[in-house]
């Protein structure tokens, strides 16, 4: 049995394969889920128990207290969601997760939200 003796990779060659790893485990920035921030954003802006729930769990995400001074339990208030809001929480959990192209959609929502209870400056937040 004639076997070709094994050869270990040069530096080069290991910071080469490394990189290529490193490329091909790197998740792509994810554009924000538009309608789905929308929907949410527009329930946050009612007074009812889903709003509040909504609220809860966009500041939660941000790290942020709710402006109405409501003490959620963040991811938790997702029980409470009508399906059609679940949905739209769930998308904006799952981008909010992963690299984002920007923050600013999500910031904007909370700094809107921030504006109309009047409870703060109405640009908190930067990018």
């Amino acid at each position: 049995m004639n076997e070709t003796p094994l050869r270990l990779p040069t530096p080069a060659e290991w910071a080469s394969a490394l990189a290529e790893l490193k490329r091909a485990l790197q998740t792509p920035p994810v554009k924000a889920p538009e309608a789905a921030l929308q929907a949410l954003h527009e329930a946050a802006c009612m007074d009812t128990g889903g709003s509040h729930a909504v609220r809860s769990l966009l500041f939660w995400l941000a790290g942020q207290p709710d402006p109405t001074g409501f003490a959620g339990h963040g991811g938790l208030e997702l029980h409470r969601l009508d399906p059609p809001l679940k949905i739209a929480a769930l998308e904006v959990m799952a981008w909010w997760a992963g690299p984002t192209k920007s923050d600013r959609p999500l910031l904007e929502v909370l700094a809107h939200l921030r504006a109309q209870y009047a409870l703060g400056d109405s640009e908190p937040f930067q990018d």
